[in-house]
C-alpha cells in the first residue's frame, strides 16, 4: 500500500505528467521522450506537423498552480535550442475530490482528481 499523501510532491508530478502526455497524444503529436524527474528542466518531448516540441510541467496542489523557476526555464530554453525545438510550459492544479473508497487516509488507490489546466503556452 502506498503511504505518500496523494498530495505529496512525486504523485503529483505524475499525476500532472499523465495528463499532459494524454493532452498532447490526442492534439495528434507522437511523443519521443518522457522525463518523470520533477526537478528536471524538461519532461516530455513531442512532434506534430513537423514542429519539436520541448514541455516543462509542473503540477501542484489546489489552490496552488505549478510554475516553473527561472533557472529552469534558462535551461529548458537553451535544451530547446539545441534540439531545435519550441520550449513550453504546463503548469497544472489537482484537486482531490473525496476521500478514497477504502478511507484510509494517504492512500492514492481509488482516489479521484479534479484537473485545472489552462493550456500549453509557449515560454
Amino acid at each position: 500500500m502506498d503511504n505518500e499523501k496523494p498530495e505529496s510532491g512525486l504523485n503529483i508530478h505524475v499525476l500532472g505528467l499523465s495528463y499532459i502526455y494524454s493532452y498532447l497524444s490526442c492534439e495528434g503529436y507522437t511523443i519521443y521522450e518522457v522525463n518523470t524527474d520533477p526537478n528536471h528542466h524538461s519532461q516530455i518531448l513531442a512532434e506534430r506537423a513537423n514542429k519539436l516540441i520541448l514541455v516543462a510541467v509542473r503540477t501542484a496542489s489546489h489552490p496552488e498552480v505549478g510554475t516553473i523557476d527561472k533557472a529552469k526555464k534558462e535551461r529548458l530554453i537553451k535544451e530547446s535550442d539545441q534540439l531545435n525545438a519550441i520550449p513550453h510550459f504546463a503548469g497544472i492544479a489537482v484537486t482531490p475530490l473525496e476521500t478514497n473508497n477504502l478511507g484510509i487516509d494517504g492512500s492514492t488507490k481509488g482516489q479521484e482528481y479534479e484537473v485545472t489546466f489552462n493550456g500549453i503556452t509557449t515560454v
